[in-house]
């Protein structure tokens, strides 16, 4: 396991809505602000919530500053945990999509309070997270970065890329392929209303690398991840209907990428942007991703994702559409 130096973190803010968050930078006026309720978090919420985490964890929680957007808002991962294992979570690599985000913080705090309800996940894990991937996105309610560019189709550029147009995935691959973690998880939502054969409405989609160069060992571990939250959560929710998500085989996306590198991989989709939800359902949703988020972290803590056969992932059903999908496949 590799371990890093923490860095100091300090939120709060200073001036009129504007959130300091290391030397010369002021980001996020209230005027940038994408929307007006709490299911959205400027980064500089972000950030002061992870501050929080690290002050009242008694040092659990440790933060580093590991690149900056093309705006200079900072990137930042929080750290968790003592274990031997590391594992590595992203959310809002597209910035029109902070489920993950809210779902990600959340498994933070319950991480950073530490007790029973986290089980041996600190002992025996050391977990890595980026709960905002796409900051300049995330101001602008946009996809992409703050140069048009998708950051989730530039993954397979190698470490310590100067070229790469999206300098926030490259500051993920540099510390990704430093740090060698068990697994890459990858939080999104994926647009429109989507319904199984029986016409029940989708919740959530998971999928697993599929690029011919994945390498056999991370693939079958991925699926080990996918029907560990398939079999756990679809059963767990009312509300829960999980599918496969009809994913690419682009090497250039993060759960392809991961997996040709050799770590276990797993994509997770929420169903239905926040601006097609109401709060109630968002808060469902979020409490949704986090249990698959918690599933991953305890199986992988206590051992039993690697008792599960990786075979059962191709058993969960292909998702429906009823509704047509803008993007390519992530």
């Amino acid at each position: 396991m590799k371990r890093r130096n923490a860095l100091s973190l300090i939120g709060g803010i200073a001036g009129a809505g504007t959130s300091v968050l290391g030397p010369g930078i002021g980001i996020a006026s209230a005027q940038d602000y994408p929307r007006e309720n709490s299911r959205w978090h400027t980064h500089a919420d972000v950030m002061d919530q992870l501050a929080t985490y690290e002050h009242t964890s008694q040092g659990a929680v440790s933060l580093e500053t590991i690149g900056d957007s093309i705006e200079g808002r900072e990137l930042v991962v929080a750290t968790v945990g003592d274990g031997d294992t590391d594992v590595f979570l992203t959310s809002e690599q597209h910035g029109d999509e902070p489920t993950g985000t809210v779902a990600l913080l959340k498994v933070l705090q319950r991480l950073a309070a530490g007790g029973n309800a986290t089980g041996p996940v600190r002992d025996e894990l050391t977990v890595h997270a980026l709960p905002m991937h796409n900051p300049d996105g995330g101001m602008r309610n946009q996809r992409t970065n703050a140069d048009g560019i998708d950051p989730n189709r530039q993954h397979d550029y190698e470490p310590g890329a100067t070229d790469n147009p999206s300098p926030e995935t490259q500051a993920m691959i540099d510390y990704v392929t430093d740090l060698e973690p068990e697994w890459v998880a990858d939080l999104h939502t994926q647009t429109g209303d989507y319904v199984d054969e029986d016409g029940e409405s989708i919740s959530a989609s998971t999928f697993w690398p599929i690029a011919a160069a994945a390498q056999p060992d991370a693939v079958e571990l991925s699926k080990r991840m996918n029907w560990a939250m398939y079999d756990e959560v679809d059963d767990e929710f009312g509300f829960a209907n999980m599918s496969q998500y009809p994913g690419g085989t682009g090497a250039n996306i993060a759960r392809n990428a991961y997996g040709i590198r050799g770590y276990g991989s797993a994509l997770l989709e929420m169903t239905g942007q926040v601006d097609d939800r109401g709060q109630r359902m968002e808060g469902k949703m979020v409490r949704h991703m986090r249990a698959q988020v918690e599933t991953l972290l305890a199986e992988t803590a206590d051992g039993s994702l690697f008792a599960r056969d990786p075979d059962l992932a191709d058993t969960i059903p292909e998702r429906g559409s009823s509704s047509p999908w803008p993007w390519d496949s992530e």
